[in-house]
């Protein structure tokens, strides 16, 4: 079950990130794309969540084991925007 929050602004981001950091093309990566074809491991994800943390403005308490894909990362961080207090949330990712 998708939680896209963002409009597909999060994967977009995500996308542009992974496109960069591994030398793909960005229209080839799909929500569906797995980390491991992009030979992204634990400590990879990790380093991409904190990335994405100071993008979205958002904290990760404890990175799930359980992201197979590049979806699945988008819908955990719009998962933590939907969740951040009202207060912070200006429906637009940090700078």
């Amino acid at each position: 079950m998708s939680n896209r929050t963002t409009d597909g602004q999060t994967f977009a981001v995500l996308r542009d990130l992974i496109a960069k950091d591994h030398a793909v093309a960005p229209e080839t990566l799909t929500p569906e794309t797995p980390l491991k074809s992009l030979e992204i491991d634990s400590l990879s994800l990790i380093e991409l969540i904190f990335t994405l943390e100071e993008r979205f403005d958002v904290v990760a308490d404890k990175v799930p084991d359980d992201l197979p894909t590049l979806g699945s990362v988008a819908d955990y961080i719009d998962g933590l925007i939907a969740a951040r207090p009202a207060a912070n949330d200006h429906g637009a990712p940090a700078n």
